[in-house]
């Protein structure tokens, strides 16, 4: 029997979305759209906000940047090949930055579904419980 570790490195449990149409940019052509790995949404909630102190008197300072271009070129893949539609994650990040923000926007969401990281703690412990509970002893 395999061990537990072996167990969870070989699970399959990234969902994808396939016949994802962007006809403003390819029509006729179908897309998938996969999650991330926990690490790659874990660094970018980590990259969201930055903090910094200005000074003692003025306290600290919040500034908020947005990165659903790097997100979706790590998510948009050729459906026939399952290949990275932008395999440098720079020259993705690039181009998806100057397309339509609702077209990328729209894609980062299905990701984020994708990824679960659309749920809170509690939803994803009661979906956990509802999926496992049936083989637990």
């Amino acid at each position: 029997m395999a061990s537990l570790k072996d167990l969870i490195r070989k699970a399959d449990d990234l969902k994808v979305q396939d016949d994802v149409e962007i006809p403003e940019w390819a029509p006729g052509v179908l897309f998938r759209v996969t999650a991330l790995p926990s690490g790659d949404w874990e660094a970018y909630q980590n990259s969201l906000t930055k903090m910094t102190r200005r000074d003692e008197a003025s306290g600290i300072e919040m500034t908020v940047k947005s990165r659903k271009a790097e997100i979706v070129a790590k998510a948009l893949r050729d459906q026939e090949t399952n290949e990275l539609v932008f395999p440098d994650l720079r020259e993705g990040i690039s181009i998806l930055s100057k397309r339509s923000a609702g077209i990328v926007n729209g894609l980062f969401n299905l990701a984020r579904y994708l990824s679960d990281d659309d749920k809170d703690f509690t939803q994803k412990v009661k979906e956990a419980e509802e999926d496992f509970g049936a083989g637990q002893s």
